[in-house]
């Protein structure tokens, strides 16, 4: 199962037919809402989910849409989640999703994660290894220990790289489980900080008496 992430206009839903060998996908009811598409792939049943871009949108939102995500993965759980980023200038968008993804998913996604870098030509040509020496993209790189793949957007055959390298990945599974611990996680830390501030204010309360 592969959850593919990025900023709206990054290319996911071509880098999903390309890994499925599709021309044609199941869309979402809403562009805001993540889709599953399936498809076997060398012989491995492989399932895709585009993931909306989550960055800038409010933390419910971001919080169901990620619940949505990880539950069309169920039972099997995320295998890898992979940021889809074309060559070119890295913006804010770009380097906003990637942390929203692990602010949301908690560093234990760090584990899943990988980035696929996205190009019309060569692979090796100057220009890509140019971007790839960015100082901003090097940090993003970096953030996801390394992983990345570079393929021609174009040749869908070099998309089965990306299973390939998955697979040597050996990741575990990020299940809906992991993240509702995330969640109550989150909800124990914002008890203890109302219980905090509200020994705080006593104590206000007392000193202006």
């Amino acid at each position: 199962n592969l959850v593919l992430c990025g900023r709206s206009g990054a290319g996911k839903t071509s880098v999903a037919k390309a890994i499925l060998g599709q021309t044609e996908l199941h869309s979402a009811s809403k562009i805001s809402e993540s889709v599953k598409n399936q498809g076997e792939v060398s012989g491995c049943w492989v399932s895709v989910v585009e993931l909306p871009a989550l960055y800038g949108r409010s933390e419910r939102e971001v919080m169901e849409e990620s619940f949505r995500c990880v539950s069309l993965c169920d039972p099997e759980g995320v295998h890898a989640f992979i940021l889809v980023l074309p060559v070119g200038p890295l913006t804010d968008e770009d380097k906003g999703e990637l942390k929203t993804i692990q602010d949301t998913f908690s560093s234990v996604v760090n584990n899943n994660t990988m980035v696929l870098i996205t190009t019309k030509s060569d692979p090796s040509h100057p220009t890509v290894a140019k971007f790839l020496k960015g100082e901003d993209i090097q940090q993003l790189i970096q953030s996801c220990r390394g992983r990345h793949v570079v393929v021609n957007s174009i040749d869908r055959k070099q998309f089965s790289t990306v299973i390939d390298y998955v697979e040597r990945m050996k990741p575990r599974r990020y299940t809906p489980g992991n993240l509702l611990k995330v969640y109550m996680d989150k909800i124990l830390q914002l008890e203890q900080s109302i219980t905090t501030l509200k020994k705080e204010l006593s104590v206000l309360s007392l000193q202006s008496g």
